[in-house]
């Protein structure tokens, strides 16, 4: 009869161990699943000098074709466009503009992560 108990706790204690083994890899598998796509930090604006669009990087960076802009004349349309060159301090320039209201916005093209969208910028 002791036999039968000596069988039976190592029955039990094997499936303990494969249960902290499922919920283990349970565990990973959710902090793998979870976790959201990594993006730069960085702290930016859009403004203007004269008819020159710019973005402001007050602190941070972002290589070279992994970010991207859109100025568009209709707030919430975006027409992404890439950059091949970092963006860092004191800033990046977008372009120059004819007068109008411009809606301007920047993501981290990896991550799809929104620094800012629809920031007004009035050329005059």
């Amino acid at each position: 009869m002791s036999g039968g108990r000596k069988e039976y706790g190592q029955s039990a204690t094997e499936y303990m161990l494969i249960l902290a083994a499922a919920l283990v890899v349970v565990a990973v598998a959710a902090y793998y699943v979870t976790r959201g796509p990594s993006f730069p930090p960085l702290s930016a604006t859009a403004t203007h000098v004269d008819n020159e669009i710019r973005v402001n990087i007050d602190t941070g960076s972002i290589s070279a074709g992994d970010w991207q802009y859109s100025v568009s004349t209709i707030y919430g349309t975006y027409d992404w466009k890439n950059e091949d060159v970092e963006l860092k301090a004191p800033y990046a320039s977008l372009g120059t503009y004819s007068p109008s209201n411009y809606y301007v916005s920047l993501k981290h093209q990896p991550s799809g992560h929104i620094y800012f969208s629809d920031q007004t910028i009035t050329i005059t």
